[in-house]
């Protein structure tokens, strides 16, 4: 009786045990995201500071404050460099002077007779450059075809950086012109007091590198005719 108590305990504990969960038995496999490779987490990166940047610059356009900058002239450095290597060197100053014009008058469209002066088609120029630049500030350097006002202007610029002295003088509908002054060549060697030197208006136009005496009729058609 014992025997079989024993034996039936035994084949209970048996079943028991084979129907109880295997708690030593290895766990689920979990799922595992896939991981963004290096080179494309460099890319998402690259492509956020793109978008950051657009932003910023698109901020930046609308910025009324934003500080504006004239656009590069390439074309006057090499004006500068020029005369100083030609011109800087003459040791007379009217010889100076005569020479610069004659420069300036070559780089914006060269002498124009008085009577061919209204085909001068320098309007349409100005306005290409204006049209290619997106700007009403024009470059002295990329203007090829000018007249008095550009003339003028260039020739100022041009003599400021090689010590000649001038004035810019603008006048009425669009006319300017340099004056210079200059001592009589008849007075040179003469003992005492000088006179004061006389001043000339220079020719960038019809006769470029003529001086015209100041007042003189000449002169005056040249400013206001």
């Amino acid at each position: 009786m014992g025997t079989e108590g024993g034996r039936v305990g035994r084949r209970r504990r048996a079943e028991e045990e084979e129907d109880a969960p295997n708690l030593s038995s290895p766990p689920l496999p979990l799922h595992r995201l896939p991981e963004k490779s290096k080179g494309k987490k460099e890319e998402e990166k690259q492509k956020e500071e793109e978008e950051v940047t657009v932003v910023l610059k698109w901020a930046g356009e609308g910025n009324q404050d934003k500080e504006w900058s004239p656009p590069a002239d390439p074309d006057f450095c090499a004006y500068v460099y020029e005369v100083t290597k030609s011109i800087l060197p003459i040791t007379d100053i009217r010889e100076q002077i005569e020479a610069l014009a004659k420069y300036v008058a070559e780089k914006m469209g060269g002498k124009i007779p008085k009577d061919k002066l209204q085909d001068f088609s320098w309007e349409l120029h100005i306005s290409e450059l204006k049209f290619q630049l997106k700007s009403n500030v024009v470059p002295i350097g990329q203007i090829k075809k000018g007249i008095f006002y550009h003339r003028a202007l260039l020739f100022k610029a041009l003599a400021d950086r090689i010590g000649i002295g001038c004035s810019l003088v603008r006048g009425e509908y669009g006319r300017a012109w340099n004056e210079v002054k200059l001592m009589n060549e008849s007075q040179k060697g003469v003992i005492g007091g000088l006179p004061p030197p006389e001043e000339y208006v220079v020719d960038l136009m019809f006769h470029p590198g003529a001086l015209m005496r100041l007042k003189s009729k000449e002169a005056d058609r040249y400013r206001f005719l």
